[in-house]
């Protein structure tokens, strides 16, 4: 055989190609990049899949669990049913903050709760829930702040929870 440099290069890619038919380490011989090797891996394997055993106890979900701080059993917070009248208050300006719903409500009577409700950034809303112990005073809060300007602005205030219509304000 002579050497490369005397060849044309048809020649040379001619006697290339006839090599490579000899199987020069490329797989099939199909398709380009190194050749794999693939071991034989179902050769240790009695089943196609390998199966866990199951366990023995039943499972439990830890958000339960007192002794981590966890919240408390489904069947304490069932017996933990929050009575009292729900107030809802909207129309608030943006400023008003849990210490002044706390301040202007608990005249009228004892608050179980109270909170303002604030978007995800943080924002007021301008809305918030009071909680009161005894639907009367939820009423007599209803008559006396409904429509009444707060910072500038009129509170709206629905009783939450109750077919009892709204009554107006008492100019």
């Amino acid at each position: 055989m002579s050497s490369a440099l005397d060849m044309s290069l048809d020649d040379i890619i001619k006697n290339n190609k006839k090599s490579a038919a000899g199987g020069r380490g490329r797989g099939r011989g199909s398709g380009t990049g190194p050749a794999r090797r693939v071991p034989n891996r179902s050769a240790n394997r009695s089943a196609p899949y390998s199966f866990g055993k199951a366990p023995d106890s039943a499972w439990q979900h830890d958000i339960y669990a007192a002794q981590m701080g966890g919240f408390p059993a489904p069947a304490a917070r069932a017996s933990s049913i929050e009575t009292g009248t729900k107030l809802y208050i909207s129309n608030l300006e943006y400023g008003v903050s849990n210490e002044d719903i706390k301040e202007l409500f608990s005249e009228v009577g004892d608050l179980k709760r109270y909170s303002i409700n604030y978007d995800r950034s943080g924002r007021s809303k301008g809305t918030a829930e009071v909680v009161f112990s005894r639907q009367a005073d939820a009423l007599a809060a209803v008559k006396r702040y409904n429509n009444v300007l707060l910072d500038g602005k009129p509170m709206q205030i629905e009783i939450i929870g109750i077919n009892i219509p709204t009554p107006a304000a008492v100019p």
